[in-house]
């Protein structure tokens, strides 16, 4: 199945990426067989499947920090290049916000203002980073230690990292992951409103969560290849698989099952 499959799909606007057979192989397997997607300004996309279904490898293609093997992948109508890349802000799946290294959370958001042809950071830079922290609801950590903030915490400062530039192109990679709640909400809000200001984003879910208002359509992905694209599946979960026995207590708040995923699309 391609995008250009998808009839209901239709744009008047020129994608803001758009990726045609991509391939990747890595360490002699090939990962990746052949993938299309399309991203448009003003729309979420969500890219799903369960582990090992190749997502975190795609966004990463897409944003060149894997070499594809083959395929073409356009920014803006244009080859992925270094320029066109400042239009693109990522934020990479269970990164450190500090990287190791002692820095305060504005100081982390504002390295997001650095890139190519900028070796300093603009004279309005603290103004920006502290609009882009309190976007994400966390403008009162701008002078905490990153090292000292929660993992949630630490997501929304690397979001704010990558939105300080107001890119043109969002992509994140399972931004939910081991987030609470309210960090979920918090991100779901801003991810919103960068839509609604006409960014295209692309985002890496397990399951849509909080931020199933937010997405316009879904590519399911299954061992490096779509097998869907069209409105978001509903994700099933381990009861709803044929076979599962109820044998067992279940905790109000179950446990995340690694290694079962479920899917049910919505026609």
């Amino acid at each position: 199945m391609t995008a250009a499959d998808v009839d209901c799909l239709s744009h008047d606007t020129p994608p803001a990426l758009t990726a045609r057979g991509v391939r990747v192989r890595l360490g002699g397997h090939e990962i990746l067989h052949g993938v299309d997607l399309d991203s448009h300004p003003g729309e979420a996309v969500a890219i799903m499947g369960g582990n090992g279904s190749g997502k975190s490898t795609l966004v990463r293609s897409l944003v060149g920090a894997i070499p594809t093997t083959a395929g073409d992948i356009t920014v803006f109508g244009e080859p992925r290049t270094r320029l066109t890349s400042r239009r693109i802000g990522y934020v990479p799946q269970r990164a450190s916000a500090g990287g190791g290294v002692s820095a305060t959370a504005r100081e982390v958001v504002t390295s997001g203002l650095l890139g190519v042809g900028a070796l300093r950071t603009p004279r309005d830079a603290k103004a920006r980073a502290l609009a882009a922290l309190d976007d994400l609801g966390v403008a009162d950590l701008a002078d905490r230690d990153v090292t000292a903030l929660s993992g949630g915490q630490q997501q929304r400062v690397l979001i704010a990292r990558a939105l300080v530039r107001d890119p043109d192109l969002l992509i994140l990679d399972e931004p939910m992951a081991g987030v609470d709640v309210p960090s979920q909400e918090a991100l779901a809000a801003a991810l919103t409103k960068r839509r609604d200001a006409g960014a295209a984003i692309i985002v890496v879910l397990h399951e849509l969560g909080a931020l199933a208002p937010l997405v316009h359509h879904a590519v399911v992905l299954e061992q490096g290849c779509v097998t869907h694209i069209g409105a978001p599946p509903r994700a099933l979960g381990v009861h709803a698989l044929p076979g599962h026995d109820h044998d067992h207590a279940h905790p109000d708040v179950p446990e995340p099952v690694a290694s079962t995923f479920a899917w049910e699309v919505r026609q």
